[in-house]
């Protein structure tokens, strides 16, 4: 029984296999392939100045953050300094309110915080959660270890 050699010494072109049909060697599969990831969380945050109440012309920062997970779906994370908030010698305020909102579901849980004065950078330490501004393209929001 013989065999046309077309390279590939079995009967098959070997540079079929190279994206052209056949399956694909970089990890991905089918159609997508050339489809960036979706991204599943996301940081920004803005500087105001509050009209009324107890900040009233006193610079603010406001942190927003979100990340999507199949089990717990999306959660927004808004992180704002306060009256409380008190800027530490390293660069960042204590006591920064942080309102966790699961959006399937509408429930609403408050925590407090700390905030890197010049990224925006919020750590919840009892969820373990970090909501950055600059992680990545759009920010990161999600756990962080701490070693």
């Amino acid at each position: 029984m013989a065999y046309a050699n077309n390279g590939g010494g079995y009967g098959y072109n070997q540079n079929y296999n190279n994206n052209r049909g056949g399956y694909n060697r970089n990890g991905g599969g089918g159609y997508r392939n050339n489809q960036p990831a979706k991204k599943h969380s996301g940081a920004k945050t803005k500087k105001y100045m509050p009209t009324s109440g107890p900040n009233k012309g006193v610079e603010q920062t406001h942190t927003h953050g979100w990340m999507f997970r199949k089990r717990t779906g999306l959660v927004t994370f808004s992180c704002n300094t306060t009256k409380n908030s008190k800027l530490t010698d390293k660069g960042w305020y204590g006591s920064v309110a942080v309102t966790v909102t699961n959006v399937g579901t509408g429930q609403k849980s408050f925590y407090w915080g700390t905030m890197e004065r010049s990224t925006g950078k919020v750590v919840v330490g009892d969820l373990g959660i970090v909501v950055s501004p600059k992680g990545g393209k759009g920010g990161y929001t999600g756990s962080f270890t701490n070693n």
